[in-house]
């Protein structure tokens, strides 16, 4: 574990107990601070409290799904630098394209492979913003109401 893992705090919007569990343990084995809650709404309001450096997602969620909650994320320029990874139990064909176009900037198929779940955090977490956020300034819509 690195200091760096040690400060590195991970938002996880999961409704699946199970999925929690598994999440949970892997992140914080690996010396990450996982923060969980079980839905979009509450991802939002966590983030505003103290934003995490990494968003993931479970796409498919009640109260408020992962494609809204991204949405939201990418108008808020309190988020702007904070990475969008969408977690998605579906492997059709377009799902993938879907998550980056509601704002995700990448996405892992549920269940998680545990190392290439922690390779894909740590790419992320180690990507120089200037890399990839003006992809995502550019699906921000100004004139829609996110209150």
């Amino acid at each position: 574990m690195t200091s760096t893992q040690e400060a590195t705090r991970i938002l996880v919007a999961e409704d699946d107990p199970t999925n929690q569990y598994v999440f949970r343990t892997i992140l914080r084995n690996a010396g990450y601070d996982a923060t969980i809650v079980e839905n979009g709404l509450l991802a939002l309001e966590r983030a505003r409290e103290s934003p995490p450096r990494l968003f993931l997602l479970d796409m498919m969620m009640p109260v408020m799904d992962g494609y809204e909650t991204a949405w939201r994320i990418i108008q808020d320029p309190l988020f702007d630098n904070i990475p969008i990874l969408a977690l998605t139990a579906r492997a059709m064909q377009g799902d993938a394209e879907r998550t980056l176009e509601a704002g995700c900037d990448d996405y892992l198929s549920k269940p998680i492979q545990r190392m290439a779940f922690l390779e894909k955090i740590a790419y992320w977490l180690q990507r120089e913003p200037g890399e990839w956020m003006p992809e995502r300034l550019a699906k921000r819509v100004p004139q829609r109401d996110v209150a």
